[in-house]
């Protein structure tokens, strides 16, 4: 997947998550290099989104977590922070880093996927 084409898809989950209230996310299932997270206003029922994560190299994150909507929940890494990040888990080329920023977290809490594809779904009619 194409660096321009990643931003545009996280750029896109950022607008649809923004236009929410609030989102909790959960874990909902890996299964062979296929990561799977869920956003919903309220887990116990439908979620409103999908975000599937192919070509696993290495997740970091809470099973469940809450987020603020008012701010971007999802960023690829750059910079530093990435280069860091490259070297401690040894990314083989291609993949990105995913990072969510969870509510209730320091701000250098690791949240993170690191994969090489990344889609969403929109699961709910609003």
């Amino acid at each position: 997947m194409e660096i321009l084409e990643t931003k545009k898809v996280v750029e896109d989950i950022n607008t649809f998550i923004g236009s929410q209230l609030w989102l909790d996310f959960e874990v909902l299932q890996y299964d062979k290099q296929k990561l799977t997270i869920i956003g919903s206003i309220d887990i116990s029922n439908m979620h409103d989104i999908e975000i599937v994560f192919e070509d696993i190299f290495f997740v970091s994150l809470p099973i469940e977590w809450k987020t603020d909507t008012s701010r971007p929940v999802l960023s690829i890494l750059e910079g530093e922070k990435a280069k860091i990040l490259n070297k401690k888990f040894q990314v083989e080329q291609g993949h990105s880093i995913f990072a969510f920023a969870p509510e209730d977290y320091p701000d250098d809490f690791g949240c993170y996927v690191c994969a090489k594809k990344i889609a969403f779904n929109l699961t709910s009619e609003k």
